[in-house]
């Protein structure tokens, strides 16, 4: 999905939501780049299912332009949803 942007009083809020089809890391490029790396949040969102996930989605790396997470949980239905917020 595509990332959304909100700018308020210098503040800048990114979000979206990214499809995990396969266990392992995914990088999320930003659509505009942060001036500093932001202070990202993550949350699993898994369709049609009545499991819990199996494992925390992680946040392995970040900078002013992109942020990668890493976990073994994927699916045909399972996505992250993120919001990142910084300068």
């Amino acid at each position: 999905m595509t990332p959304c942007v909100v700018a308020n009083s210098g503040t800048v809020t990114q979000y979206g939501t990214v499809a995990k089809y396969a266990a392992g890391q995914i990088e999320v490029q930003f659509s505009q780049p942060f001036a500093s790396p932001p202070t990202v949040l993550l949350t699993p969102y898994w369709t049609c299912q009545s499991d819990a996930v199996g494992s925390i989605e992680t946040l392995t790396g970040v900078t002013t332009g992109s942020f990668t997470l890493s976990s073994q949980n994927h699916g045909s239905t399972y996505y992250v949803n993120w919001i990142a917020i910084g300068q």
